[in-house]
């Protein structure tokens, strides 16, 4: 039954976006069949039915994520157009607390697209960090990062 209700819900959000896309043009409509057809089969491979992102939790995510990325840039930024750049590069080890697989993976990816700080390296159960500055608290920011991804994802965030 769940995978009855999943495919139903991401055919509904597919055909949304892709009317919104193309505006329903009937000589579109083909491609958008192939279209959604082919993003629904894709999505349920990568994030079967039970391993769906928490709504609430993936808004907070979302919301949190773009805060930070914004602050990031404006930061960075700031830091970029002084006469001497205000950096002093360090690398930081953290402990990575996420299991192996999606929430490990989306959280290192969403720590590489925000300014300033970047997974150098992955070693065992810690992760190196490159941060411009430890001003950004790079540390603080991964274990933020790793409690939003964990209750996005349905896990226990102290878990580790």
């Amino acid at each position: 039954m769940k995978w009855v209700v999943a495919v139903v819900l991401r055919v509904f959000a597919l055909v949304v976006v892709w009317e919104a896309v193309s505006s329903w043009e009937p000589a579109y409509a083909l491609y958008g069949l192939v279209s959604v057809g082919a993003a629904t089969a894709l999505s349920l491979r990568l994030v079967p039915p039970g391993r769906m992102l928490r709504l609430r939790g993936a808004v907070v995510l979302l919301s949190w994520f773009l805060y930070k990325a914004v602050a990031g840039g404006i930061d960075v930024a700031r830091r970029a157009v002084r006469p001497t750049p205000d950096i002093e590069p360090a690398v930081v080890r953290a402990h990575l607390r996420l299991p192996p697989g999606h929430s490990r993976e989306l959280a290192m990816l969403l720590m590489n697209l925000m300014p300033g700080t970047m997974v150098q390296r992955v070693r065992e159960e810690e992760v190196e960090l490159h941060t411009l500055s430890l001003e950004l608290r790079p540390v603080q920011q991964w274990e933020d990062l790793q409690d939003r991804v964990a209750r996005a994802c349905g896990l226990d965030p102290g878990s580790g």
